[in-house]
C-alpha cells in the first residue's frame, strides 16, 4: 500500500477510531464510555508530544487490522507494561512503579486525540519517564523528525517494551474505549477490569 506518512497516520486512526464507535454501540455491557467522534474532535495536546503531523512508529501495510480491543488490554497489561506506570484503570497513581512514582500521566483525563495518542505510544515523550514502543524509534526520522544523537544525554527518550505495529493499534484503542473519559473508579469497573466479581482489589470501591 504505497501511503505517504500523514495518509498512513491517517489510515490507522481511522482504522482506531472505526472499531471504537462499532463497539461502543455492541457493548451494552460494559460502562458507559464517551462516543468516539467526539474524543476524536477534542483539541490535540500537543505540548508535550511534539507534532502530531510527523510520521508515527508505524508502519501501514495490508498485514494491519481493525483494532482488537481484548487484545489491546492485554498488551496494557502485559506486554507494554503500561498498568506498571499508569495502573489498572489508567490513572496514574494506582498501581506506581518506581521509573514513574506518581507522575505518570491521568489516562482517564488525556485530551489526546487518536492520532497523537497512537505517536506517544510508539515514540514516547522524550524527556520524560513515557517510553517509546517502537524499536525504530529515533533511529530514523519517524519520531518528531528527531534521531537518537540529536538529543542531551538528559533528554533522551526512553526505550519501553517493545511492540508491533498491531498491538500499537490495539492499545491505543482499548485506552480509547476503557479508560479514557472515564470520571471516579468504580467496583463495577474494578471488577469488569480483572474479570472477576467480588475481585479483593476492588472491595474499596463503591
Amino acid at each position: 500500500m504505497n501511503l505517504n506518512r500523514p495518509a498512513r497516520l491517517a489510515a490507522l486512526a481511522a482504522l482506531v477510531m472505526g472499531f471504537a464507535v462499532a463497539t461502543a454501540i455492541a457493548d451494552d455491557a460494559a460502562p458507559a464510555a464517551p462516543a468516539a467522534p467526539a474524543a476524536a474532535a477534542a483539541p490535540a495536546a500537543t505540548s508535550d508530544a511534539g507534532d502530531p503531523t510527523q510520521s508515527p512508529a508505524i508502519e501501514l501495510s495490508t498485514a494491519t487490522q481493525p483494532a482488537n480491543i481484548a487484545r489491546g488490554k492485554l498488551v496494557f497489561q502485559t506486554t507494554a507494561n503500561c498498568v506498571n506506570c499508569h495502573g489498572w484503570p489508567g490513572d496514574g497513581s494506582t498501581g506506581k512503579n518506581p521509573r514513574s512514582p506518581g507522575i505518570a500521566a491521568n489516562l482517564r483525563q488525556s485530551q489526546l486525540d487518536t492520532n497523537t495518542m497512537i505517536q506517544v505510544v510508539s515514540c514516547g515523550i522524550p524527556g520524560s519517564a513515557m517510553p517509546y514502543h517502537d524499536a525504530q524509534a529515533y533511529k530514523d526520522p519517524r519520531c518528531y523528525g528527531q534521531l537518537l544523537k540529536d538529543f542531551s544525554a538528559d533528554q533522551q527518550p526512553n526505550p519501553g517494551h517493545f511492540i508491533n505495529a498491531q498491538d500499537i493499534i490495539n492499545v491505543v484503542a482499548y485506552v480509547q474505549q476503557k479508560v479514557k473519559g472515564r470520571g471516579a473508579i468504580t467496583k463495577a469497573e474494578c471488577e469488569e477490569y480483572f474479570n472477576r466479581p467480588g475481585a479483593a482489589a476492588c472491595k474499596d470501591y463503591q
